[in-house]
């Protein structure tokens, strides 16, 4: 043991880093527009089903209003799912991509987001 507090034999070694950790990579965030088509389509089916529910009563005027509007909910309730599933898969189709472009193609190291050259190898980044 030297003056420094560790073992001769204690040198530092070179490993292979692990893969990063990527900022909010859970899941995308959902667009704003998915869901105000969500919350208003939601509150339309409420209400259409209240109107439903109204012209079970026997009050039949009332029918025509609650298939109308439960149809208009239904679409923008599918609007908002198909817009989030386009978002999704714009994410994951991105993050594949930004994960191909971190491997190194001649040593396989995983390196950092925004390298240009391989850690390990110094071989160009694509």
């Amino acid at each position: 043991m030297d003056g420094s507090g560790r073992a001769e034999n204690d040198m530092p070694r070179l490993h292979r880093a692990e893969e990063p950790e990527e900022k909010g990579s859970g899941s995308p965030q959902m667009p704003v527009s998915a869901i105000v088509l969500a919350a208003v389509g939601g509150m339309l089916l409420f209400m259409g089903l209240f109107f439903l529910l109204i012209a079970g009563m026997s009050l039949s005027g009332f029918m025509v209003p609650a298939i109308v509007v439960i149809a208009i909910a239904s679409l923008m309730m599918l609007s908002a799912w198909s817009i989030w599933r386009k978002s999704r898969e714009r994410h994951e189709e991105m993050r594949s991509r930004e994960k191909e472009r971190l491997l190194c193609d001649y040593c396989g190291g995983m390196n950092a987001e925004g390298d240009l050259q391989c850690r390990f190898c110094g071989a160009p980044l694509r």
